[in-house]
């Protein structure tokens, strides 16, 4: 296999801990390390220029918040994306951002929504301009700005843990066409029922915008291309366990 390496060297202030685990997790999320690559902290470490030290360390950070998994005796790998994965994630996003947009309705003063509604504005012109790049930018935000507006930490931080497992299936499919402008309308009824302060409204109105996102997304051609690059990546019941079991039987 072609060796290459995707790292540049860190140096200085650069040594710290959090910015090797930094630059492995970018990797992953852009997909620069794909599905199931073993992560060799020695070829890491090379590439990185730094001791093995920190990057161990940021292998187990990584392997609690799901984007590495460990086999026994036989190392490290990127963490599969699956379907069963991408299901899970998705529901714990809507159950995060149901009771985000519940809680703006309740909660956010006039010039919050306001800043909400600009954002969709500029969404609006982008569309028109079809500049989808930056609107699909702007759908981000919209989510982002509900969520950092909802007056509870412990929901932003699950939140920006599960954004690094969003950022990396938006990779893969954040081209669906014609997905950024229904998404955009989708957000459009969305900020209707906040302005309403109809929280069950708005709570089903994200629901179904979410659900419809999971949906076209499990059945894009995009996401079909890239399970056939990578075994095991579209089966439900292919754990890591069941699959340290067939190699190990196979070995």
């Amino acid at each position: 296999m072609q060796e290459f390496f995707r790292f540049g060297k860190l140096s200085g202030i650069q040594l710290l801990k959090h910015k090797v685990y930094e630059a492995i997790k970018k990797s992953i999320i852009d997909l620069s390390l794909p599905p199931d690559e073993q992560l060799v902290e020695q070829r890491l470490a090379g590439e990185l220029g730094v001791s093995k030290s920190p990057i161990r360390e940021a292998l187990h950070r990584l392997e609690r918040e799901g984007l590495v998994y460990t086999l026994p005796f036989r190392g490290c790998f990127v963490a599969k994306i699956t379907e069963k994965e991408i299901r899970e994630v998705f529901q714990l996003r809507e159950a995060l951002e149901a009771y985000c947009v519940k809680n703006a309705c309740e909660h956010f003063s006039e010039q919050e929504i306001n800043g909400a509604k600009e954002i969709l504005t500029k969404a609006e012109k982008c569309l028109g301009q079809e500049d989808i790049e930056r609107c699909y930018s702007l759908n981000l935000q919209f989510h982002d700005f509900i969520i950092c507006h909802c007056r509870n930490e412990r929901i932003i931080l699950t939140y920006s843990t599960l954004l690094d497992h969003l950022d990396r299936y938006r990779n893969i499919g954040k081209h669906i066409t014609g997905r950024v402008a229904k998404s955009h309308r989708e957000h459009v009824i969305i900020i209707e029922a906040l302005e309403k302060r109809d929280s069950i409204l708005a709570e089903r109105r994200i629901s179904e915008h979410l659900r419809s996102v999971l949906k076209e997304f499990l059945e894009s051609k995009e996401l079909e291309s890239f399970s056939h690059n990578w075994r095991f990546s579209k089966g439900d019941s292919t754990s890591y366990e069941s699959h340290r079991r067939q190699t190990e039987f196979a070995q």
